[in-house]
């Protein structure tokens, strides 16, 4: 059986694999803890903690430069996801993980608290949330400007 920072890293080396992150990267253990580097949407590098000690999986910046209303918004988009309205392999199990979105002097930081052995399930569903906070929340219209702005988008191109 492996330990849950192998299980954490197999998946995260398995989603890299299929190339889902365009760059992945393993640091050492320290203190419990193991950082993996991500180079993922908009060829951003995002740093995912592990903290075996605690069971948290922790991602600082999830997005740079938010905005209070943003990030109101996105606490909103984060909280949606335990909903019953979701089909069940959207919906996030809360017998399995909790979830806190946050934004520390203007990024907007996500941290799991994985009940139980439950590390693969939150590793997945950590990463799958991410990808949805890109694909669905940050283009549903109302961040356009945003887009533009922080990830120097080309608004002919956009």
């Amino acid at each position: 059986m492996f330990q849950p920072v192998e299980t954490v890293a197999s998946i995260l080396e398995n989603y890299a694999s299929r190339g889902v992150f365009r760059g992945f990267s393993r640091g050492a253990a320290k203190s419990g803890k193991t950082a993996f580097k991500l180079l993922w949407h908009r060829d951003q590098m995002f740093d995912l903690i592990f903290d075996a000690r605690n069971k948290t999986l922790r991602m600082p910046m999830v997005l740079p430069r938010v905005p209070a209303p943003m990030s109101r918004g996105l606490k909103q988009f984060v909280a949606a996801q335990f909903s019953a309205d979701l089909l069940e392999h959207r919906r996030i199990d809360r017998r399995k993980m909790t979830l806190l979105a946050s934004n520390r002097h203007g990024n907007a930081s996500l941290t799991v608290k994985i009940a139980g052995s439950n590390f693969e399930y939150a590793t997945r569903k950590l990463i799958h949330l991410v990808h949805e906070i890109y694909l669905t929340f940050l283009n549903d219209g109302r961040y356009y400007d945003y887009m533009i702005e922080v990830f120097r988008l080309d608004p002919d191109k956009f």
